[in-house]
């Protein structure tokens, strides 16, 4: 039965809220009925789906794009002025595929202060994405990535070091989004 109530609120967050055309009204019902941290200016767009919103937290100035997954089943921390860009896809839980039963886990993932995760990308248990890091469109992050470090690829691999001066603060809503 718990299960049960547990799936049928989810569904609720992910069927019918995620669809609701106003930042104001998501957002109090995110936090206040999902309990999910959700630091000021920051902004979820339309067609989020989530798991465990209540093992979430998000800081400050952050941008959760349309269509983005966010899996707080192991808890999920977002730093402060983070940009999660369209369609990313965040793990923290998995099954160990080499176990004789396919045995569940899950990881914690962290996201520091300043990251970009751009368009498309997969962030896998257990990650830990360094504070103004970048992780280009479609990349599969399956480690760790230091401060400051650009990667990309599937698996993600650096690419370059990205510029360590950073200082701006997000605040970006689309209309009905």
């Amino acid at each position: 039965m718990k299960q049960f109530l547990k799936n049928t609120y989810l569904s609720l967050f992910n069927h019918i809220v995620n669809k609701i055309p106003s930042y104001t009204v998501r957002h109090l019902i995110y936090k206040n009925i999902g309990r999910m941290g959700l630091g000021k200016n920051s902004n979820i767009q339309m067609g989020l789906k989530v798991y465990d919103p209540w093992k979430i937290i998000i800081g400050d100035n952050c941008v959760i794009n349309n269509d983005v997954v966010l899996d707080g089943r192991g808890h999920l921390i977002i730093g402060n002025n983070v940009n999660i860009s369209p369609y990313v896809k965040i793990f923290t839980a998995e099954h160990d595929v080499n176990d004789e039963n396919f045995k569940y886990t899950v990881e914690k993932v962290i996201i520091q202060d300043y990251a970009w995760i751009s368009t498309s990308a997969i962030i896998l248990p257990g990650i830990v994405i360094g504070k103004g890091a970048v992780v280009t469109a479609g990349s599969v992050v399956t480690k760790n990535i230091p401060d400051f470090t650009i990667v990309g690829g599937v698996p993600a691999k650096v690419i370059k070091e990205r510029n360590n001066d950073l200082k701006y603060k997000l605040n970006y809503r689309k209309a009905f989004h």
